[in-house]
């Protein structure tokens, strides 16, 4: 760099971890998914990709693992893998222990391979205060994921290359043939990188660091990662020099997190850190313990020389594990570093509910595949898991109160009579049938348990109403000229119109509900370029200022009661934040707004999003298109 920096840039990465920290000093080590959203909606204030979708719906009642994937087009992007150092610290030479903190971490704002992400790099991290050679790492982090997953198979590829004597960039090339993506912060493609720095580094400090860098895309994040990794394995004292002077002892953070005690220098974390790993050491990693290594039990990473000898799977290698020596007594079993039985049942988990606690009990919303939401005069099944954490007997009846207009049915054979020991669970399911009027952007459905005695105890859970669209086309959008011209759609939106379609069929309007912020439109296409109009109407209580948020990688163009407000064609990679981007500040009447919006598709397929939010970026709650 020229100039020199003097000290750390702010960065997410490690103002997401002091977070946890923070929340680990509240909580304990027995803190959950809960716990930590918790800390998050009081300090977390960065609005970018999957943090938005993730706050958005926490404000809303949608809990982890939902809110990690409800409506969140990043669920698998980077956001929880710049996390994996605190659990790994915390939980050293035990992979397992690190995977399941990790996993109660991303679920609050990824899903699925950004779950499996975190997973697999708080568990490779951990072990690597035992195991220094990047394969055994590697192998041990892949342990503990779905081996069917993008990123194994972006592992895979570069060791592939790795072996096969590549070159850096033709090891590049082959992660991004097997699960290239356009989103920068796509997890498979970026831990490939990862994996490129800790092979192709060679265990050289700077060497490792550039080489993930150079791959491009989410590089502050693949950087750091492998300069954590080999941070851990070779301790700090083998830390170059030049890459520690420019920044200092000095804790920088970012506007994003507020109201946090935030350690001013690195041996303050670093003493925070080991105080928590203590703790966690003591209830959950027996036969770890915290002391100073001897110099020459100061790991190096270097990989191992691809040659012909060498050309099998590491997997199918004996594995072998660099652990200190105990002198003056008998060696300690070596561990298993492949056994990941302890934290494999959490890859199974469904990530389609969202757990709510309520005095004495644990209770668990499962929605479905479809998420929490429903159309108007639609209804929704859910299934509803109760779990007598108290240590008395529960004995009483289990209901739930709906809004006005809303119909709530349950199974014949059910009834609402439920018996639950201290420690059983019970499954209950409900039909909830919304109203054909006056569904609203958000209702709250009332759950009650009322024992014997009559004493009751309550939690609240969101139903969400789908958006409501009126869509006409396939229109012909000749030689990419469509976007230019002003189709009768524009002169006379008549719903009940009919107009010349491509192909010079008949095309009307149909209704369309879109249960996320990315609608699914190109479907109306069929793979080929067109022209589609999509009208909804918005309703807001009260008059606001506000703004719409356009994302999509081809043309649109946008009316507000009549108004063109915001209108582009080009070609750029589609990232749908929900919380910032292009649009057009507007003023919303009290009432009803109508929007229209044109979308031209040229040769790739149509993708669009549009969100509101005020004008500080925070999505207005108390609009909704709930309606035809």
């Amino acid at each position: 760099y020229d100039p020199v920096p003097v000290q750390p840039s702010a960065n997410d990465d490690l103002d997401l971890e002091l977070l946890w920290l923070h929340a680990l000093e509240e909580h304990g080590i027995g803190l959950t998914s809960a716990d930590l959203a918790a800390e998050w909606l009081a300090h977390m204030r960065y609005p970018w990709d999957e943090y938005g979708y993730a706050t958005f719906n926490l404000r809303r009642g949608i809990n982890p693992p939902l809110s990690g994937r409800f409506n969140n087009w990043f669920r698998n992007s980077m956001g929880a893998t710049i996390r994996a150092e605190i659990w790994a610290m915390i939980a050293p030479g035990s992979p397992d222990v690190a995977a399941a903190l990790a996993y109660q971490d991303a679920v609050l704002d990824h899903a699925e391979e950004g779950v499996w992400a975190l997973m697999f790099l708080a568990s490779l991290e951990s072990a690597a205060f035992f195991v220094h050679e990047p394969q055994r790492l590697l192998d041990i982090g892949l342990a503990r994921i779905p081996s069917t997953s993008r990123i194994a198979r972006a592992v895979r590829a570069v060791r592939s290359a790795y072996q096969a004597g590549d070159t850096l960039l033709q090891a590049r090339a082959r992660v991004l043939a097997e699960v290239g993506h356009t989103n920068v912060t796509d997890t498979a493609q970026n831990l490939g990188f990862i994996a490129i720095g800790l092979l192709y580094g060679a265990g050289d400090f700077g060497a490792s660091v550039c080489a993930a860098v150079n791959c491009g895309y989410d590089t502050d994040t693949t950087g750091a990662t492998v300069g954590a990794i080999l941070g851990i394995a070779q301790g700090a004292a083998a830390l170059p020099a030049r890459w520690l002077e420019p920044i200092g002892e000095n804790v920088v953070v970012g506007w994003g997190v507020a109201d946090l005690p935030v350690p001013a220098t690195v041996k303050e974390l670093t003493d925070r850190t080991v105080a928590m790993g203590l703790k966690v050491i003591e209830d959950r990693c027996p036969g770890i313990t915290i002391g100073e290594a001897a110099a020459s039990e100061v790991g190096s990473v270097v990989p191992d020389e691809p040659d012909a000898s060498d050309r099998s799977d590491p997997a199918d290698q004996p594995d072998q594990v660099d652990a200190p020596e105990q002198p003056d007594s008998a060696p300690a079993p070596e561990p298993d570093w492949l056994d990941a039985s302890a934290s494999a049942s959490l890859l199974a988990a469904s990530s389609a509910v969202s757990v709510m606690h309520a005095g004495a009990f644990q209770i668990t919303v499962d929605y479905g595949d479809r998420g929490p939401v429903v159309a108007p005069g639609a209804a929704t099944t859910v299934i509803v898991e109760l779990l007598n954490r108290g240590e008395r007997l529960f004995s009483g009846q289990v209901g739930i109160s709906a809004p006005t207009g809303w119909r709530v049915a349950v199974p014949g054979a059910q009834g609402p009579s439920v018996r639950m020991e201290p420690g059983k669970r019970a499954r209950l399911g409900y039909v909830l049938k919304a109203p054909a009027d006056g569904l609203h952007a958000e209702q709250s459905m009332e759950l009650t348990l009322t024992d014997d005695d009559g004493h009751a105890t309550s939690a609240a859970f969101p139903v969400l109403g789908a958006a409501c669209w009126w869509i006409v086309g396939p229109l012909p959008n000749n030689y990419e000229t469509g976007y230019d011209h002003s189709f009768p759609v524009e002169l006379k939106p008549d719903l009940t119109e009919k107009y010349l379609g491509r192909g010079d069929g008949l095309v009307g309007w149909e209704r369309i509900v879109f249960p996320e912020t990315v609608m699914d439109v190109e479907r109306i296409f069929g793979g080929i370029a067109g022209i589609a109009y999509a009208r909804t109407v918005l309703h807001v209580p009260e008059p606001a200022d506000a703004k719409l948020i356009v994302h999509t990688n081809d043309g649109a163009r946008v009316w507000l009661n009549g108004r063109v407000v915001y209108q582009v064609h080009s070609h750029e990679p589609f990232r749908p934040s929900l919380c910032a981007g292009p649009g057009a500040d507007v003023h919303l009447a009290a009432g009803d707004n109508l929007l229209m919006v044109k979308m031209a598709r040229c040769g790739e397929p149509y993708q669009f999003a549009l969100s509101v939010v005020d004008r500080e970026g925070n999505p207005l709650r108390d609009l909704g298109n709930t309606r035809w």
